[in-house]
């Protein structure tokens, strides 16, 4: 029998777990695995809390469909039918911009315009501002295959206008970043790849609305929107990966120290200890590490000092969330959408807010709706780190200037998340390539999770799963 540690059970952790049991099964080998969490709970970031009849997501709330692997996950394990849409009356964004909320311009798609009468309508952009976006459609692609920022990208393809009241506030939205110094290869390769093939960022969405319409001609209707959630909150997925990983593969409250290479026989691949804060060492023969970058390095510190060295040069961003629930009568505004993102440059203290309640069904008790504010972020991160009463005291002041919301609310609740965000800044792959490079010298060491491909949930359940599978072929070849 082979054995393998997981280090976090977050969803990258959980997710590889799953994906490793799964592959062993299919080949019939044999594998004691085992998880190990710090926490009194698995999630990681995907925390859902019910109290009184509400759902409070204290991470993210849903995942994104056009991205296949949470929605394929979610049909392995049987949890298909706890998939929750969008709730589509009430669809659309808002921008916060001069004081007043403006709808995002319908058919604006990754923020780039596709129905031009609602972009030419929109009191959201100055004339400049349009003619300047316009000006896509005759700029010529960019030659250069070195990494850029978002914001140069951005600001090249179609102006500064559209970054400060378009693109940063989305962009602070999924990864509470600074658009100038967001890798563009490590965070939205497919604007390159749009720009190369089409050359225009407008012509290649066009394309794109184009061939996916020719192919819903005579498809059947979609089921999901492009945003999901489940029923139960963002904890459905959890406790479906937990159950099916197994409890006895699952352990909760256990702080890895560090992680020591032994050899066993000389010419043979190393094992590893594994040590655990008041528990006995843990020898085993892979371990993969899903915990943040920052944690990672501290547990391998003594092991590889350049590894470590290399995983802390990942920065990460703190954030937090606020919930308020309110009856619904003591709102002025109709909460028709998803909610509303802030620009930097309108100098508020959120960075959006969603409108929970009516961007999800079986969120509130009837009678009240739900709000929740972001906070934070890598160009706010102090803001974050306010006490529970200061931060509500300046989320509600923030959505009575906004929203006009002067009432009390009924519940409160704050989440906050301490470097929780990583950033991939410019250099991002090349950097991970070293490190990448360096790991494989310690045979059996292996690292997934959100610091290094992809932030969001589906992209960590894919890395988790590819991780499972570069594991399991290094198992085959060990034994």
């Amino acid at each position: 029998m082979v054995n393998v540690v997981i280090v976090g059970g977050g969803i990258s952790g959980l997710a590889t777990a799953y994906a490793l049991k799964e592959r062993a099964k299919e080949a019939d080998m044999e594998i004691e695995l085992l998880v190990l969490e710090k926490e009194n709970r698995f999630g990681g970031t995907i925390l859902t809390e019910k109290i009184d009849g509400f759902v409070i997501e204290g991470g993210p709330d849903c995942f994104i469909t056009e991205k296949p692997w949470a929605l394929e996950l979610s049909k392995k394990l049987g949890i298909e039918d706890r998939l929750l849409n969008t709730n589509e009356e009430n669809t659309g964004t808002f921008i916060f911009s001069d004081g007043k909320l403006h709808r995002l311009p319908e058919g604006t798609i990754l923020m780039v315009p596709t129905n031009f009468v609602s972009f030419i309508t929109t009191g959201l952009m100055s004339w400049p501002g349009k003619i300047r976006m316009a000006l896509d459609l005759i700029i010529p692609k960019r030659c250069e295959s070195d990494d850029e920022s978002l914001a140069s990208f951005v600001r090249r393809r179609l102006g500064q206008e559209v970054l400060d009241k378009i693109a940063e506030p989305l962009v602070a939205g999924i990864h509470a970043g600074n658009p100038e110094e967001m890798s563009l290869k490590s965070t939205f390769p497919r604007f390159i790849e749009m720009e190369l093939e089409h050359r225009s960022l407008i012509l290649a969405i066009l394309a794109r609305k184009k061939k996916m319409q020719a192919e819903m001609k005579n498809a059947p209707i979609p089921k999901r929107t492009y945003f999901v959630s489940y029923v139960g909150g963002m904890v459905d997925l959890i406790d479906a990966l937990a159950a099916a990983i197994g409890s006895k593969n699952l352990l909760l409250g256990k702080k890895v120290l560090n992680v020591e290479e032994k050899t066993r026989v000389h010419g043979q691949k190393p094992v590893y200890e594994v040590n655990i804060e008041g528990e006995r060492p843990i020898q085993t023969d892979a371990v993969i590490f899903t915990t943040p970058a920052f944690v990672t390095a501290e547990i391998i510190e003594d092991l590889d000092k350049s590894v470590a060295e290399k995983l802390r040069a990942i920065p990460y961003a703190s954030s937090a969330t606020v919930s308020l629930a309110y009856e619904k009568s003591s709102i002025p505004h109709p909460l028709k959408g998803f909610g509303f993102v802030v620009p930097r440059i309108e100098s508020r203290k959120i960075m959006a807010t969603t409108w929970s309640s009516s961007k999800w069904a079986y969120r509130v008790p009837k009678g009240y709706v739900l709000l929740r504010a972001f906070v934070g972020g890598a160009q706010h991160q102090k803001y974050a780190m306010l006490d529970d009463e200061h931060m509500i005291r300046m989320v509600r002041t923030e959505l009575k200037d906004i929203m006009g919301i002067e009432a009390e609310p009924v519940l409160t609740k704050v989440y906050r998340w301490e470097m929780g965000m990583p950033q991939y800044t410019i250099g991002h792959l090349d950097r991970l390539a070293v490190l990448e490079q360096q790991l494989a010298e310690h045979s059996g060491l292996f690292i997934t999770g959100a610091g290094y491909r992809g932030v969001g949930i589906p992209d960590c359940i894919h890395n988790g799963t590819l991780t499972a599978e570069r594991v399991f072929e290094f198992l085959k070849k060990k034994f």
